[in-house]
Order: C-alpha cells, then sequence, then structure tokens
C-alpha cells in the first residue's frame, strides 16, 4: 500500500459521518470495537499458529496452509479497515454526546433559561462589524452555573454577541461571569437559510447568552492578574508596524486580515468582490500563507549553505509560532500540521510523499476533532491540496514539451527571445495548472456552502496569487526589520500596499465582467459524490484500468445525463417561497417575482440571503398588494438594489402616510403598471380589486392573487378585509385552491370558516411573524381553521415555507424537512 495513512484518514472519516447520522448509540459503537479488537487479536494468533505450521508442512499440506494464511491475512486487513471505522464513529459520538451529567445540554431547557454562568475566555473578545452597528463576540468554556436559585458544576462551550466594547478589558484566558438568558442558537428562519445552531453545534457551541443593559459582568480580582497572550500582543504589534508609514484605508486592514488574521476588515461588503472572483481564500491563513512562510525561510536559509535537515529543524517551530501569533485559526493549524509532516521527511532523511503526508494530517486532525470533517475550511483545504497532487505534476509534464520548440534541438541552437520566455513561460504555465485543478475541486463545494459559481476564479487567481504573495511576502519582510530598522520596515510596508491595491484591482475587476459569476443553488449529495468520484477515479488513473476503462466511461456517461435530466426537472418546478417576518412571496421563474418588500431590514437581509440560495441574481417585477407599513416600507431600498423593472399596484386610493411615501418613491419610476381584476401579472390572474373598488379601507383593496400550475391552484389572499372578501365571492363562484395563503388584517376580521369553504384548500399559510403583536395570528383562529380539515402551516411558527409544483406533485417544507406533500 503506496499510501496507507490516506486510507486511514478516508476510513475514520467515513466513521465520523455514520457518527453524525446517529445510526447507533456510543455503548453500541464501543461493544462493536471491542468485540473487533478480541477478533482481530484471535485472528493474529491464528495467523501465527498457520505461520509456524507451514514451516514444518510440505507439498500439498504446505499449499493448503499458505491459502488459508491468505484468506487470515484477508480478514485481518478488513477487520482492521473496520476498526478504524469505528473509531472514527466513536470519536466523533464521544465528543458530541451530552454524556456527561454537568453538560449544558443536560441541564438548561431547550427553550433556554434565565441564568449566570462562569468561564474562561478561549480567545480575546473579536470585533464584528454587521451593517450600520459594531458588535463584540465572546468565547467561553463553562464551568459553573447559577440556574433555578443555586450554583452548580457545568461543562459546555458559550457565545456572547453584545454592543458593549471590550477593547482591552478581557482576554483569553480570564475567568468572567456574566447574567442573562441562556438559549440554543437559532436555527435557519427560511429553507436553506443560515443555521446557526448547526453551524456553532459544529464547533462544540450549543448555547447563547444574551446579556441585556441590565446584565452584571463582573471577574475575579485573581483573574485579572492572568497575562493577556502572546499572540494578542504579537498581533497589536504587527498591526502598527505593518501599518507604519501607510494612509489608514482599506488596504491597510486587509493587509492585516491576509497577514495576521484580522477578520474585523472582512465585512460582507468588502469580501463580496473577493468571493465573486474566487479570490477569498488569500484572506484565510491557510496553506499559501504558510507554505510562504516556510518556502521564504528555507529560501534565505539554504542560501546560508544550512543542510535541509537542519533547515526543517528551524522551520517547523517557525511555522507554528507563526499559527501561535495569528490565534490558532483552524485552517492555519491544519496547514501548520500538512507542512510538519511534509518537512519531517526532511527532518528524519525520508523520502516525501505529499498524498501520504496530507492524509496524515487528516487523519490527526479528525481523530482530535472530528466535526472538522463538516466544516467548509477543512472540506476546501484537503480537497485542493488533494487535488494538486493529483494533477499538477502530470499535467505539467504533459504540457511542458509543446514549450519547447524542438525536443531534438540543443538548447545552444535556440533563439535567443525563446530562451528568455522559457522561464516566465513555465511560471506561467504552473501557474494557471495550479489555478485550473484548485478550481475543478473547489468550485463544487464552494457552490454547495457559499452558493457561488465563479468560472472567472480560473484566470483571477493567478494574477491575484501573484500579487497577494508578494503582498504577504512583503508583510513578512516588514515584521522581520521592524523591531531593528524601521526605515527598511516602512519600505516593505509601501511594497505591500502596492501589491495589495493590485490584487483589490484585479479581484474587483474579474468580479465585473459579465458572466464572471452567478449565484447557484447548492448541488445535490449525488451530484458531489459523482464529481468527486470521477475526479478521483481519474486522477490516480485508477480508471485507465484495462478492467475498468469501459466502466469508467460509462459511469461518467450515466453522470452527465443525469446532471442534463435533474437541470431539465429542476427547470420545470415551479416554487415560491414565503418568507419569515413580513407577509413576503418571492415567486421563482420569468426573471423573479415578488408580492410585497417587507421591512428594509427583509430587503437588506432576508432578500439577498434568499435569492442566493435560490440561485437568483435579481428581481424584475415586484406586485404590492397594500400599501401599509409591514408590506412596502422597504421598497424604496429594494429599487436601489434590485433592478426592477416592472411595479404592478392597486388603482384604489389611499390616505395612509406609508401610501403617499410609494407614490412619491414611484414618481420618477417609469415601470408603474396599476392592475385590477381581470388583469395578469405573469402566470398569475388578478382577481381583485375589481376596476369601479374603492372600498373605505385599505383592507378591502388589497390585491388577490391566483395562479394554476400544472393543476394546482394556488390563491395568494393577502390580508383582504371583510368587505373585500365579500365583494370577491359575489363576483367570483370558483375561488378553489390547493393551497390558501393569507395574512391578518389590521382593521377587519380575518378570514372566516365560510370563505374557507369556498376556497376548499387543502393547506392554509398564514403569513403572521412575531412582531408586532398585531401581527400574531391567535391560536383560537388557528385552531377554528385547522377545524376545517386543511392543514395549516402559521409562518410565525414554521419559519418561511417554499412551496414547489413539479408535474404530478407538489411538496410544503421549511429548514427542518418535509411539511405537507401530495
Amino acid at each position: 500500500m503506496n499510501n496507507p495513512m490516506l486510507t486511514a484518514a478516508v476510513l475514520l472519516g467515513i466513521g465520523v459521518f455514520l457518527g453524525d447520522q446517529r445510526l447507533l448509540s456510543l455503548q453500541s459503537v464501543i461493544v462493536l470495537s471491542l468485540s473487533f479488537i478480541a477478533i482481530q487479536v484471535a485472528l493474529h494468533w491464528l495467523y501465527r499458529r498457520s505461520t509456524s505450521a507451514v514451516t514444518g508442512a510440505a507439498g500439498f499440506m504446505a499449499d493448503q496452509l499458505s491459502l488459508g494464511n491468505d484468506l487470515l491475512e484477508r480478514a485481518r486487513a478488513l477487520l482492521m479497515a473496520l476498526l478504524v471505522v469505528l473509531i472514527g464513529w466513536s470519536s466523533f459520538l464521544l465528543q458530541s454526546e451530552p454524556w456527561r451529567a454537568d453538560d449544558l445540554r443536560n441541564l438548561v431547557p431547550a427553550k433556554g433559561a434565565i441564568a449566570t454562568v462562569e468561564g474562561a475566555l478561549t480567545a480575546s473578545p473579536t470585533e464584528r462589524h454587521g451593517g450600520l452597528t459594531t458588535r463584540w463576540r465572546l468565547q467561553f468554556d463553562v464551568s459553573a452555573i447559577h440556574l433555578d436559585g443555586k450554583w452548580g458544576p457545568a461543562s459546555g462551550q458559550v457565545i456572547i454577541d453584545t454592543p458593549l466594547a471590550f477593547t482591552g478589558q478581557f482576554h483569553a484566558g480570564q475567568i468572567m461571569r456574566v447574567d442573562g438568558v441562556l438559549i440554543p442558537p437559532v436555527r435557519a428562519s427560511f429553507p436553506g437559510g443560515y443555521d446557526a445552531r448547526n453551524q456553532w453545534a459544529r464547533r462544540g457551541v450549543h448555547f447563547q447568552l444574551r446579556p441585556d443593559a441590565r446584565s452584571s459582568w463582573s471577574m475575579p480580582l485573581e483573574s485579572r492578574k492572568v497575562y493577556r497572550p502572546l499572540s494578542d500582543h504579537f498581533r497589536g504589534w504587527a498591526r502598527s508596524t505593518v501599518a507604519r508609514g501607510l494612509p489608514d484605508d482599506e488596504a491597510v486592514e486587509l493587509l492585516w486580515a491576509m497577514s495576521l488574521g484580522w477578520r474585523t476588515a472582512l465585512t460582507e461588503e468588502t469580501a463580496a468582490p473577493f468571493m465573486q472572483s474566487g479570490t477569498m481564500h488569500l484572506f484565510a491563513i491557510s496553506g499559501l500563507h504558510v507554505a510562504l512562510v516556510a518556502g521564504v525561510i528555507i529560501s534565505l536559509l539554504r542560501v546560508c549553505r544550512v543542510p535541509r535537515q537542519a533547515a526543517a529543524a528551524v522551520v517547523i517551530p517557525a511555522l507554528w509560532f507563526y499559527a501561535c501569533a495569528t490565534g490558532w485559526q483552524p485552517s492555519a493549524v491544519r496547514a501548520t500540521i500538512m507542512m510538519t509532516l511534509i518537512l519531517s521527511a526532511w527532518l528524519f532523511k525520508r523520502p516525501v510523499n505529499v498524498l501520504n503526508s496530507v492524509g496524515a494530517a487528516a487523519f490527526l486532525i479528525l481523530l482530535w476533532e472530528p466535526q472538522q470533517l463538516f466544516r467548509p475550511s477543512f472540506q476546501l483545504s484537503f480537497g485542493v491540496v488533494f487535488s494538486l497532487a493529483l494533477f499538477v505534476s502530470p499535467l505539467i509534464n504533459r504540457l511542458q514539451p509543446w514549450m519547447e520548440p524542438d525536443s531534438l534541438l540543443p538548447r545552444a541552437l535556440w533563439s535567443r527571445w525563446w530562451q528568455w520566455l522559457l522561464l516566465p513561460g513555465r511560471v506561467l504555465l504552473g501557474l494557471v495548472v495550479v489555478s485550473c485543478c484548485a478550481w475543478m475541486a473547489s468550485a463544487p463545494l464552494v457552490a454547495h456552502h457559499f452558493n457561488l459559481f465563479n468560472p472567472v476564479a480560473l484566470l483571477a487567481n493567478v494574477p491575484a496569487v501573484v500579487c497577494g504573495s508578494a503582498a504577504l511576502a512583503s508583510c513578512l519582510g516588514s515584521l522581520a526589520t521592524g523591531a531593528w530598522w524601521p526605515a527598511l520596515s516602512e519600505l516593505f510596508n509601501h511594497s505591500a500596499w502596492f501589491f495589495m491595491r493590485c490584487m483589490m484591482s484585479v479581484s474587483e475587476g474579474a468580479a465585473d465582467q459579465p458572466g464572471a459569476w452567478q449565484a447557484v443553488r447548492s448541488p445535490a449529495w449525488w451530484m458531489m459524490v459523482g464529481w468527486y468520484g470521477l475526479l478521483f477515479g481519474w486522477g490516480t488513473r485508477w480508471f485507465l484500468k484495462e478492467n475498468l476503462r469501459r466502466w469508467a466511461w460509462a459511469g461518467t456517461a450515466v453522470f452527465v445525463v443525469a446532471l442534463v435530466g435533474s437541470w431539465h426537472g429542476d427547470r420545470q418546478t415551479v416554487a415560491m417561497t414565503f418568507l419569515p417576518g413580513e407577509p413576503v412571496t418571492h415567486v421563482e421563474g420569468d426573471g423573479g417575482l415578488l408580492v410585497d418588500s417587507g421591512s428594509p431590514r427583509t430587503v437588506a437581509f432576508t432578500l439577498p440571503r434568499h435569492l442566493r440560495v435560490r440561485g437568483e441574481d435579481s428581481l424584475n417585477a415586484i406586485v404590492l398588494s397594500r400599501s401599509v407599513k409591514h408590506h412596502v416600507e422597504g421598497l424604496p431600498d429594494l429599487l436601489q438594489s434590485q433592478p426592477i423593472q416592472m411595479v404592478h399596484l392597486s388603482h384604489a386610493h389611499s390616505s395612509s402616510p406609508i401610501h403617499k411615501t410609494v407614490q412619491s418613491v414611484l414618481q420618477d419610476f417609469n415601470g408603474t403598471r396599476r392592475v385590477a381584476a381581470g388583469d395578469r401579472v405573469g402566470a398569475w390572474h388578478v382577481l381583485h380589486p375589481a376596476q369601479g373598488d374603492d372600498f373605505l379601507r385599505g383592507t378591502d383593496d388589497a390585491i388577490v392573487l391566483r395562479g394554476n400550475f400544472y393543476g394546482v391552484r394556488v390563491l395568494l389572499l393577502s390580508d383582504l378585509g371583510r368587505d373585500g372578501r365579500q365583494a370577491l365571492a359575489g363576483r367570483d363562484d370558483d375561488l378553489r385552491a390547493e393551497v390558501l395563503v393569507v395574512s391578518l388584517p389590521d382593521r377587519s376580521p380575518p378570514v372566516d370558516l365560510g370563505f374557507v369553504k369556498m376556497v376548499q384548500p387543502r393547506v392554509i399559510v398564514v403569513q403572521d411573524a412575531e412582531f408586532p403583536n398585531t401581527e400574531q395570528a391567535p391560536a383560537q383562529w388557528l385552531a377554528r381553521l385547522r377545524a376545517s380539515g386543511a392543514q395549516v402551516i402559521s409562518i410565525r411558527q414554521t419559519g418561511g415555507v417554499r412551496l414547489s409544483i413539479w408535474p404530478g406533485g407538489w411538496q410544503l417544507e421549511n429548514s427542518g424537512g418535509i411539511l405537507f406533500r401530495r
């Protein structure tokens, strides 16, 4: 076996994945592991006895004993593989299950509780910018909790997000005590949205503490004497050193982010062009940074004629110091482990095997922290390194001869300009090949985790990596000379600032190109498995074996056909999402239709995240069902952020201030259309209000839409009042619909059972919200709706809901799974 640690890492990862599925309890896995160990010992004893018997036998008996030895050896190998799987399985359950009695998950109710917690900070507070607000995040290990009027021991990690500034007050290692509401992190508010509870659980954090203005923050006297960590001192000094002589601008903050892991500068707006151009990886302390640091130190040592063994002995501690100084970021630790294992081959004078070293690093990391397997950074790091190890060298060896004029022509006879271009051409070829191989491995993962497909990364990464490497090398030079030669350090700073500006220009220019990137939906699990299976099979040349070649080509063809079929089926599916918070509905297809805009917060946060998850880059049209605050307050912000081409609204008049604001906003907008009963908005029929309707209450003039998709009728009633419902019922005899979507009128009774009987819905979606109180659906009214026989879904209780309709069926789902299916 050429790469035994790679095989072990794969088996351990399979065990971690099975543990995440919760197929067996921890006790069952431990019993299986002990059983397999006992069987392994027994097989080993039989193998030793059989081997000794072979030496004393001859002829036919020796052949039979040798055959038995082969079977025993295969059984031992199979059991060893199963044992590694069980080790990963049990390690995951041991670290993720609340098996301790004082675990916070066993002490705090699922709905949360008011409590006081005490524990040690695991890291210094970090500053986070979000929109117009700045918040500070603290994370600490809980050692005690005050709950139900008494103190007791506790274990677990807790996070705090607060607007209070903690500059210089707290740091890692200090004990602190704070009170507030202890609750689990929130789940995704709509299908495919950000699930904070799951993401924090992957990091071992299952609760967050929400303090208020009256919460008390205290610290024991002895805890105040705890020394500030070396990494805090180093990063404070390093930031001031790198900024010496430079203007206070965005480029300096990005230099801090790239060289020191200072993430505060990477706000959503700042990071957008780097995400879209595929160059965001330059700001994670990852393999590129660690490899560059190692390369700079090794180059200096080799110039001084230091042997490779001694150079490795110097570089390995230097890399661990860099990981410590940058705050022990997981990506930096992973890269340092990989580089340490690779350099250990120099240290112990062993041949370098990159794949085996990568496998050993993955094995150690998963054994120490199994949840790493599910983190995007782990998957991207090892996926890209694995792809580079498989493809880069063969591709360069195959393409390099094309750059030479003639393989039989001596180099002395080459033209001078060809000799000058040979070295730059080889460097450029290497960068392009590395970029392509990295993109092949990372593109599906980026689409899965970040809903982005950016083919421009193939070209943008080449100049961006060159500029980023030069900027990082300049930062290292500044840090190396900052304490004893300030003038040279400042010169390095100007060099770093210049290259950072170049990298910013490259990323922004690449992201602005047409077709450079687009939002995409997360690929299905079978697409990910198929892609990486093909990548592994062709990359290792396993599929080129004579007995597998035909099957490999057939499997590739089947995978391509499945992709085309999935794409065709997805185009036929009609999907609409009822977003949480306000009565906002997004209908996919035909450029995207939005029914009401909701509040400015919905326009700024909820809607962009939803559009990105659904692979929608823009919205073309919007219907304003009613000119009230919670329906259309965010319209001005929406018109600025989205390329809206048409705004459909009712012809009815209103004296509300919001209606006047909407009219003033639309005065300079060319795509305004007044609709009435009988008109069409895309695939939807307008049922109300009629041309002559103009009720006293604005709630009775709400626009009502009905759509028919593959025989499934959907009625969007908005918050139509009682008089409006009576007018609608008297005008249209057939209001039947499988799905009825309603919200709560502000000055009129909500939908009654008589109207529900006319519609005869199978499902009623109630677009209610937690705030304000007037938007909360009364429990008695929901009970009456359920008495009609329809399944009633409250958005306030279930979160956002997506309705999907395809030829032959339809379903409703939220972030937790399917709610209704036909």
